[in-house]
């Protein structure tokens, strides 16, 4: 999988928080505003002909209409409940990257932006976890390009 730097600029790091929160089928996620998609999308590069950019597709029946998110836990990674659902965790955005997404056949490009929190690490490294899901960086989708 190519991952690629693909803004126009970096956000600065500033900080910013969500609430842990969980799903019936046990995904565990950061709520994040989609306001903060929204301002993000614009500071897509897209210069490379993605004329079917859009924002995420979050009213898939998997994500129960999430909206913006960080994912931290996968439902299939931790059977214990989690103690910290409700409690503000707080992150930094990085780099507006993009991927070919496996697994994701209805997508053929994502574009995302990292996240840094030494707080979800822990969290994860707290119920026995790897710091980060599926050894990817911490992240919020912004866009998609369908197949």
């Amino acid at each position: 999988m190519k991952i690629y730097r693909i803004a126009k600029s970096r956000p600065k790091l500033v900080e910013m928080s969500g609430t842990l929160k969980q799903t019936d089928n046990g995904f565990v996620y950061i709520d994040v505003s989609n306001d903060v998609v929204d301002g993000l999308f614009s500071m897509v590069d897209n210069d490379k002909n993605d004329d079917d950019l859009v924002k995420p597709p979050y009213n898939q029946k998997k994500y129960n209409q999430l909206g913006a998110h960080i994912s931290v836990i996968n439902d299939d990674e931790l059977d214990d409940d989690i103690k910290e659902l409700g409690e503000e965790f707080y992150f930094k955005l990085s780099d507006v990257k993009s991927t070919n997404p496996e697994g994701w056949d209805e997508v053929k490009k994502v574009y995302f932006v990292e996240v840094e929190s030494p707080e979800l690490e822990k969290l994860r490294q707290k119920y026995d976890l790897p710091k980060r899901l599926n050894g990817h960086q911490f992240h919020i989708t912004i866009g998609v390009v369908k197949s």
